[in-house]
Formats: structure tokens, sequence, C-alpha cells
């Protein structure tokens, strides 16, 4: 199991809080306390602490075995287990608090039809969207932090079909991808000796590797430029989510973070590009 590689560096209290099923996130706020999520509650696990020195220890060691490193010097660690679950950390002098840990766990991916059983997916809507894959319309999916737009977008890919070629783009590396003909391509930070290369760089890049469809599992910077170009040129059927309180909202991010990729770009042909590409938007919202 991928959690038997940080589980030693916790004390038992915080152990048993990763192990659990139920909780979605484990947030440690340096030394101030842990807040875990259920169910999409946030709350205070009362008592429970860790200390300063301890804490910082462990995400060194953390960061060891994911092969990595986090220092005062280079104090932010983004990284993920072998299951998908997302180790985030950031150390002093950036947090001054103490070091904060954040662990994303990705217990269980969902098919659209057990999110349609469980309520949070309408039949009717699961229906038309499923319709719009296979009729290779693209889909944006919007929503707040956690509301479940990686969750809905993994069981979306399960319907694209086997036939067709896939670039799935990420940061990190979380979906869970059945398709047999998928290439997975994964944006990573600059390190001593290697350059960045970023979700931008990797759908220019995707393009090269006769794609069908590109998957990207957040657009967040100037690939939107790319991913709407890939939309309108050829590449229709493709996916990606976005951070977006509404859809409506959810286009208007498209389209400026967009904008930003070139400095010359006008900004009434960008929100024309963004109208022809983005077929459907599918705003998630927490229950």
């Amino acid at each position: 199991m991928a959690f038997e590689l940080i589980l030693p560096f916790f004390p038992e209290p915080l152990q048993a809080l990763i192990l659990d099923p139920a909780v979605a996130d484990v947030c440690i706020n340096g030394s101030s306390g842990v807040y875990v999520e259920r169910q999409g509650v946030m709350a205070k696990v009362e008592g429970l602490t860790m200390p300063p020195d301890h804490l910082n220890a462990a995400i060194e060691q953390i960061a060891r075995v994911l092969g990595q490193d986090i220092t005062e010097q280079d104090p932010i660690l983004d990284t993920r287990l072998p299951n998908g679950s997302r180790v985030a950390a950031v150390y002093p002098p950036c947090s001054p608090g103490g070091a904060t840990v954040t662990i994303r766990k990705f217990n269980h991916w969902f098919s659209t039809d057990q999110l349609a059983e469980m309520g949070s997916l309408p039949a009717p809507v699961r229906d038309q969207i499923v319709s719009a894959i296979l009729d290779r319309r693209n889909v944006l999916i919007s929503g707040g932090t956690g509301s479940g737009k990686s969750t809905l977008l993994n069981a979306l890919i399960a319907h694209i079909p086997a036939t067709d070629r896939l670039v799935v783009i990420e940061k990190p590396m979380e979906l869970e991808i059945k398709n047999d003909n998928a290439v997975r391509l994964e944006a990573v930070d600059a390190l001593p000796g290697r350059t960045a290369k970023t979700v931008a760089h990797l759908v220019a890049a995707a393009l090269r590797h006769r794609p069908d469809r590109i998957i990207v599992g957040e657009v967040r910077d100037e690939s939107a430029y790319d991913m709407l170009q890939a939309m309108n040129t050829g590449h229709s059927g493709s996916m990606t989510t976005t951070h977006a309180d509404s859809a409506l909202l959810a286009l208007h991010r498209i389209s400026d973070l967009a904008l930003s990729a070139h400095a010359n770009l006008d900004h009434g042909f960008v929100r024309s590009q963004t109208a022809d590409a983005i077929h459907y938007v599918v705003q998630v919202s927490p229950s």
C-alpha cells in the first residue's frame, strides 16, 4: 500500500487518520493543529499536534523517500504517492507559523454509474455528457477545491472509445487511465540540472504525438491557449478542468488564462476561440 511509504514518519493517531477511508484530506497546520476533511466537511482534530522539530524531520524524510528534497532554500514540496495521493508541504521561511503539510488522498475512483447511484451525478446529466463525449464534443469541468472535478473527469474518460488515442497531461499525475492507447505526460518543476516543463509545454508537445483527444487534468496557466487551439483544430472530444465558482466564470477564467500566453493577443479573439472550443461546461459543487 502506498501510504506505508510515509506512515513511519507520523505518530499513530495521524497514521490512523491517513489510513481512514472516510478521510479525504489530512492537513497539518504547523504546530497549531491538525484538520481533516470527511464528506466535504473540514474539522479540527482536537488534541492532536506534532512538535515542530518532529514535523520538519517527517517532511524531510518523506521528500527523500519520494526522490525529492525540501530545505529553507527550496521550501516547497509537491509530490505524489504511487496510488495517486498527493503530498504537499511548505517549509519555513515561506510558512512562518511552522511547516505545513497537506495529504490529499485518492482512496477510490468511481464510475459514472456509481456517481449516479450515489446521487452525485443525476442520471439525465450523466447521459447527456456521455452522449457529448461520444459525439466528440469538448467538455470543461469546473468547480472549487475538493468539489470532485478530478473524480468526474476520471469517470468520464472511461467512456472514450478504445479506438481513440489519448494524450493525458497532468501536474501531478493522478488519474486512473485504463485506455490502452494513452500517453501519460507529467509537468515537472525545475531541479538542479533540469529545466521546468510546464503543462503549457506539454500541451504544445502533445500535438506532435498524433492524439485524437487531449486530456488536461487541470488548466491553471497559459496552457489554456494551446488547449483552445487544439480543441479548435482537429482534436475535438478533449476534456479538462479548471477552478471556478460557476460555469460562466469558468469560461472567463479559461479566456483570461489563454490571454496570458502572448502579450499581443486580442481579447475578442480569445473570447471567440473559447466560445468555439468549449461545447459543454459541467459545474461541480460540493454536497
